[in-house]
């Protein structure tokens, strides 16, 4: 809301009837309405990956209650909001991480409105978690950044410390398969750093929204164990 949106080329401020998801795009032809210089495709694809994750959160969740729902838009909104803002600038701002964790918060506190224990127990999760994630860092510097540490607390703080532990290593397995095919098509080198915030909301969906696969998984991952 602050500042305005505004046209990246010519700087002028975007009406609100040019800046309505989706169709504003469709209806200016995908160019500004004052310098018709092209609009980036980054906000359509966002607006409608939102908008087919916000109509799955309530078909996945319409046995539940209107808060589960509500709850997961919140979620899946932030889970975009860090994915691409990792993969664009290979950046997880701290400001995107702590207002994810005090959302999960919230919604464990509103949903667990009954059940004070349950909402300890995602605290600690998400301490024992950062505490482990954190350790992996000082072991290897190079391979997660702190805005992942905090991606993955509130992970914790949401799903809870076995699942958001899964999320981690399925996102550690589709980053490496990621890596080494472009690696063996010679598309990036062997010192490319991985934007691993994507890989981490694509298993927190998966995990999200399959929960019965997400057991499927973290019972192999035990049973490897």
């Amino acid at each position: 809301m602050t500042p305005p949106s505004y046209c990246p080329r010519c700087k002028k401020s975007i009406a609100w009837y040019d800046n309505i998801p989706l169709i504003s795009f469709f209806v200016l032809g995908g160019k500004c309405r004052y310098c018709l210089k092209p609009i980036s495709w980054q906000y359509p694809i966002v607006e409608s990956m939102t908008a087919f994750l916000f109509f799955f959160s309530s078909f996945s969740f319409q046995k539940g209650s209107k808060s589960l729902v509500f709850a997961s838009f919140f979620f899946v909104s932030f889970l975009l909001l860090l994915a691409f803002s990792d993969f664009l600038w290979r950046l997880l701002p701290h400001l995107f991480n702590n207002l994810f964790i005090i959302a999960g918060l919230f919604f464990n506190v509103l949903l667990n409105f009954h059940s004070p224990s349950a909402v300890f127990t995602a605290v600690c999760d998400s301490i024992i978690i950062g505490s482990v994630v954190f350790g992996m860092f000082l072991i290897v510097p190079n391979g997660l950044g702190g805005g992942d540490i905090k991606m993955v607390v509130g992970l914790a703080i949401w799903m809870g410390f076995l699942k958001a532990a899964g999320v981690l290593i399925f996102a550690c397995f589709l980053a490496l398969l990621f890596f080494f095919i472009l690696f063996s098509s010679k598309k990036i080198q062997w010192k490319w750093m991985i934007p691993f915030g994507p890989f981490l909301a694509i298993g927190a969906l998966v995990f999200w929204f399959f929960p019965s696969l997400a057991d499927s998984f973290l019972r192999i991952i035990s049973a490897k164990g």
